[in-house]
Order: structure tokens, then C-alpha cells, then sequence
């Protein structure tokens, strides 16, 4: 059921809403940056570290690389 009437308690939570609303806009643009910037560092550290145990493991073995040397 609806409230049928309103108060100053209900303007005052419906101001509050929205100004909280206007003002954590930027904070999920940062948010959403930050995540965006540490994803990509994340995938180079990872695809660098990927490169390097290939590299590794080609100079240290007989195999051809990473997958060839797992695979066997």
C-alpha cells in the first residue's frame, strides 16, 4: 500500500535522495576509471609474466615454449 499522505519527513528523504544521488555521480565515474585503469595494468602484468615464463622456459628447456612444455 501507498502512503496516502505526505509529510515534511518524506520531502525532506525525497530531497536527500536526490541531492545524494547528484553528488556520488563523480564518484562512480572515478570508481568506474580506477577499475578500468587497474584491469589493463592487471593484463599486462599478467600477459608480461606470460612472456617471460614462455621466454624462460624456451631458453631453459628443449621445448618450443610455455604451451609446448606443459602439453609435453
Amino acid at each position: 500500500m501507498g502512503v496516502i499522505f505526505r509529510d515534511d519527513y518524506d520531502d525532506q528523504q525525497d530531497s536527500l535522495m536526490k541531492s545524494i544521488a547528484i553528488g556520488n555521480t563523480w564518484q562512480y565515474r572515478i570508481f568506474k576509471v580506477k577499475a578500468y585503469l587497474y584491469g589493463t595494468v592487471a593484463c599486462v602484468i599478467t600477459a608480461g609474466a606470460a612472456f617471460t615464463a614462455d621466454y624462460l622456459i624456451y631458453k631453459a628447456t628443449d621445448s618450443a615454449g610455455l604451451i609446448s612444455w606443459l602439453l609435453g
